[in-house]
């Protein structure tokens, strides 16, 4: 279930869409045990227990992924492809959700003139690596403001903003078990440097977010197909999309589309005025610093 922000009358009609319903739209994070104060007890950091629940959550998948084709070893009629896609994506489904929310990152949200240090390394980005702007987008395939910002922002920003942006997308698939198997699907594009060309189709085509359409996307893309589906079918990407999410819940990520730009964030598919402000500004006083410099 997800819930869509409105913007109060004095903000761009851009919205985004979150991560849970609650009636205070946000998420509550569970309620912790009751410990006796007299009781000694071990104490684990967050970071260290969202690895170790990732870590379980993939130790599953792998078991029943493995039990999955034993079956199929060991039955002459085997099951079918469905029946196989059906199982694993629901274990998958379960990796993103088993990983704790970080409830200071959630509570407190995001503060637009605090500049957040956001990890993009590894990711897909497009752009020079040496540029002054960053914005780094965390992105569901399945979001239909996502899609906005694609068919709206996107192309114009990367042509106005040529050589002077690097734009970085982050998997933040929280809506549905599509939004993760899109994400997987893109990252095994990414594998054969065809990242972008898989994330425009995705977009272009977000009604149908199947296994067969994402191969076809591989196939005229002309990629390695049989590369491809492998690294779809054992999702072998799943860590790398976990660890965005988690990320992107320290962050204190709400929903989707957030961007970040130079690290300062800006929520919702605002039209492009609103990232021609930001960025300009960022341009301005990299500009101002380096005269001082000199």
């Amino acid at each position: 279930m997800q819930n869509e922000l409105n913007p109060t009358p004095a903000e761009s009609p851009a919205a985004a869409e979150t991560l849970t319903t609650t009636a205070a739209s946000t998420a509550t994070p569970p309620s912790p045990p009751v410990v006796n104060a007299a009781t000694p007890i071990a104490t684990v950091q967050p970071a260290t227990l969202n690895y170790i629940v990732v870590g379980l959550v993939c130790l599953v998948i792998g078991a029943i992924m493995g039990m999955v084709l034993a079956q199929r070893m060991e039955s002459s009629a085997g099951i079918d492809q469905t029946q196989v896609a059906a199982i694993i994506n629901s274990a998958v489904a379960t990796a993103v959700a088993a990983v704790p929310q970080t409830a200071v990152g959630t509570a407190q949200g995001l503060n637009e003139n605090t500049v957040y240090t956001v990890a993009t390394e590894g990711d897909p980005f497009i752009g020079p690596e040496d540029a002054p702007i960053t914005i780094v987008e965390f992105g569901d395939f399945r979001c239909g403001y996502c899609r906005r910002h694609f068919q709206e922002t996107f192309e114009p920003l990367l042509a106005a903003y040529e050589g002077e942006v690097r734009y970085v997308f982050r998997d933040y698939p929280i809506l549905s078990q599509e939004s993760l198997v899109a994400a997987l699907g893109a990252e095994c594009a990414h594998d054969q440097d065809a990242f972008w060309e898989f994330h425009d189709r995705v977009y272009d085509n977000q009604n149908v977010l199947t296994r067969e359409q994402f191969i076809s996307y591989a196939t005229d893309l002309g990629l390695d197909v049989a590369t491809f589906t492998t690294c779809l079918d054992e999702q072998q990407h799943l860590e790398e999309v976990v660890q965005d999410y988690q990320d992107g819940q320290t962050l204190g990520v709400g929903g989707t589309p957030t961007f970040f730009i130079n690290g300062k964030p800006l929520i919702g598919a605002q039209p492009y005025a609103q990232f021609q402000l930001r960025i300009d500004a960022e341009l301005a006083a990299a500009s101002t610093s380096s005269a001082g410099t000199n």
